[in-house]
């Protein structure tokens, strides 16, 4: 496979018209319609782009719909009153409708400072805005730089990306080498998209990836965290730790985790986010807290635990910090996380005791989500879809001891002194 075009010599698109390809416009929410037929009007070129051109291709139905225009941001901003321009260093447009809807409108980009190859440094103040050639070049998969033309209903491809949607590639736009080293962020979203849409990865992407999976630590950890969040809620969060394991990228992001886990914790991570994916494929409720506090399970089963839940609630704190300090874990977040998983230890204790739960125990703010990990965990896979339907916790009658009433005192009644006159 030859390698693609440097963004020096960028090839004419390849352009296919509306009669040959499947992406319909039905498809697409009406506010993001809305937005690009004001600026098409507007005489503006207004484009469909990235992951929404990919999943509607893919026949999957897209979370956000975001637009490319050679409009500039000012400009964007008169055509649409309700809306406002965010960001520094590239500013961006959302466009707000009703519902708490929002579609993000960004100015075609021209090649970044940070994937510039000459010596001389690029000024960022005079390389902001570009063509839709140099806005394809510097997005991260050829998957991802895909364009829809409102003007004409066509598909405009400058990297490749159509044949290799047909053929099922993960392919880097550029030299792997080059564009992991100035942002090894996209390292991950290779594995992303490859979890996601089950394709293979490109062999240089895959031999540097795996050569190279140290250079992750030169992203922000905040920045990492984030990007890790959203795999958990992707739905295709196990096909993800698979292809994080087999390429070494879990162990330098986490590497306290080296050889604590050993095959059986990471068949047991993989176990639990496989129940995580079923529910979040079917939509049903998972917490935040509780993507994390199942990550750790596997890098805590084997520690011995105090038997006071307020000790556990500390060693379960200290666990957490040592297990996810790398990526700067909040320290609430890590705070609420240490809770659950104390509480969850301590119900499951009960449970497997047979014995009830105190009432004073469901009444804890925590007890929801501690509850919910403990299904999670222990319930069968089978039942779990119609565990996590509810939108409240149900206990089962038997499984909390009651609290005795108290019985009332009674004053004995005696006869008043008259007040003093």
């Amino acid at each position: 496979m030859e390698p693609h075009t440097p963004d020096s010599e960028i090839r004419p698109p390849l352009i296919v018209p509306r009669p040959e390809h499947t992406l319909s416009r039905k498809n697409v929410s009406v506010e993001a319609l809305k937005v690009l037929y004001r600026l098409h009007h507007a005489g503006y070129k207004a484009y469909l782009v990235g992951g929404s051109v990919r999943d509607l291709l893919l026949g999957k139905q897209p979370k956000d719909f975001d637009i490319a225009t050679d409009a500039r941001p000012g400009e964007i901003r008169k055509l649409f009153r309700n809306s406002r321009i965010i960001g520094r260093r590239f500013r961006l447009v959302q466009v707000f409708f009703r519902g708490g809807k929002i579609v993000e409108v960004s100015t075609f980009r021209c090649r970044s400072e940070f994937d510039d190859t000459s010596e001389t440094p690029v000024d960022a103040r005079h390389n902001t805005f570009g063509t839709p050639a140099e806005d394809a070049q510097r997005r991260d998969l050829t998957i991802n730089g895909l364009f829809y033309n409102i003007a004409d209903f066509s598909l405009v491809d400058y990297v490749g990306g159509l044949e290799d949607l047909r053929r099922g590639i993960i392919r880097v736009i550029g030299d792997p080498a080059v564009r992991f080293v100035r942002d090894p962020m996209r390292m991950l979203r290779v594995l992303r998209h490859a979890a996601r849409t089950g394709f293979a990865i490109e062999p240089r992407a895959w031999e540097e990836l795996t050569a190279k999976p140290h250079l992750i630590r030169l992203c922000a950890p905040a920045r990492i965290r984030d990007e890790l969040l959203r795999d958990f809620k992707s739905g295709a969060a196990r096909p993800f730790f698979e292809l994080m394991f087999k390429s070494g990228l879990f162990y330098a992001i986490l590497p306290h985790w080296q050889g604590r886990l050993g095959e059986q914790g990471e068949k047991r991570l993989l176990d639990l986010f496989s129940r995580i994916d079923l529910l979040t494929r079917h939509e049903r409720p998972v917490s935040e807290t509780l993507f994390w506090a199942a990550l750790l399970i596997p890098f805590l089963e084997k520690e011995v635990m105090p038997e006071n839940l307020k000790d556990v609630r500390e060693f379960f704190r200290e666990k957490g910090r040592e297990a996810l300090g790398p990526i700067e874990f909040p320290r609430q977040r890590g705070d609420e996380v240490a809770q659950t998983l104390a509480l969850a230890v301590t119900i499951a204790s009960f449970l497997k005791e047979e014995r009830p739960i105190p009432a004073r125990t469901t009444r804890l703010s925590a007890f929801p989500e501690a509850y919910r990990l403990y299904q999670l965990t222990e319930a069968p896979e089978e039942e779990l879809l119609q565990i996590f339907s509810d939108a409240e916790v149900q206990l089962p009658p038997a499984a909390v001891r009651r609290r005795r009433p108290r019985r009332r005192r009674f004053k004995k009644k005696g006869r008043r002194l008259p007040r003093p006159q």
